[in-house]
């Protein structure tokens, strides 16, 4: 029964990467290529959905399928979540302030970066690390420990660095929240503001479920079970199809609003210019007054 259980919750959660990686991508997608923000913001949200995708992929991995030890894979990978928070705070800093120069490199990208280059470099000149490309073997393995250690390093790095831009993020959107009501600003910058605030809350529940179940049994010696991290991408993916549903629910109100917009400007310009013609034609007919009685 016990195995049963296991085997159904393994093929579960295979699935559930799969769905995931895939929903994930093909939103990446539609955001980078059919939705398309005047200020290129779309592109940051789309890189965003683009990790959560790998996140999810690598769910379909396993000591069985995986062409490096899964620890060592893990290492390679992880550096690349360092993306995800500064893509994030950046999409609502850029947002918020309607900022509409070119997207480009940025400091916040730097420890992704700097973590990228020194593990890479730290495999590139580790014998041991080259050996066990070449012939895998238990002594080789055993071998690895030392670089292994960055292992248990890089998740509490990783919890570090999202805590701050949770603090970061929400900290601007209670400065801008806290400027809107003394503006009174329009609906379409409110419906923005909704939409990154449930980003933003979206992606911190999902990070306290994974900090509970997987991050800190991880340090505290507990083993990771798999009905653990079955529920972290199961809430994650629940999450992705709510942000979905409620992404395409502003957009619909935006393109609504907007043209509310364009039709009140259209008729006030039609009014303005009706005005303005009467206006001409008194002036005309008080000159032929004038004109008439100059000539009796």
């Amino acid at each position: 029964m016990n195995m049963t259980y296991n085997n159904f919750l393994l093929e579960g959660y295979w699935w559930l990467s799969l769905l995931g990686g895939l929903h994930c991508i093909g939103l990446g997608i539609y955001i980078r290529y059919l939705y398309h923000d005047q200020n290129g913001n779309h592109k940051l949200l789309s890189a965003q959905f683009s990790l959560l995708a790998l996140y999810f992929f690598t769910g379909l991995l396993s000591k069985h399928n995986s062409p490096l030890p899964m620890q060592l894979l893990f290492i390679l990978v992880v550096p690349v979540y360092f993306l995800m928070m500064p893509l994030l705070y950046l999409y609502c800093y850029r947002s918020l302030h309607n900022i509409k120069r070119q997207i480009s490199f940025s400091w916040h990208f730097s420890p992704a970066l700097i973590l990228i280059i020194t593990i890479g470099l730290v495999f590139t000149f580790n014998s041991d690390f080259s050996s066990y490309i070449s012939t895998p073997n238990t002594h080789v393995q055993n071998g690895l420990s030392h670089v292994t250690l960055l292992g248990s390093i890089l998740p509490g790095l990783l919890s570090l660095q999202t805590a701050i831009y949770f603090y970061l993020i929400i900290k601007l959107l209670k400065q801008f929240r806290t400027r809107s009501h003394r503006a009174h600003q329009n609906s379409l910058k409110d419906i923005k503001f909704r939409w990154l605030l449930a980003l933003t809350f979206a992606m911190l529940a999902n990070w306290l479920v994974r900090t509970m179940l997987v991050i800190l049994p991880f340090y505290f010696g507990d083993h990771v079970t798999v009905t653990a991290q079955a529920i972290t991408r199961l809430c994650l993916l629940l999450t992705v199809y709510t942000l979905a549903i409620y992404g395409l629910k502003q957009i619909t109100t935006s393109a609504y609003l907007r043209g509310s917009l364009s039709n009140q400007i259209s008729d006030n310009s039609a009014q303005k210019a009706s005005q303005q013609l009467l206006n001409a034609e008194e002036l005309n007919y008080l000159q032929q007054v004038m004109q008439d009685e100059k000539n009796r």
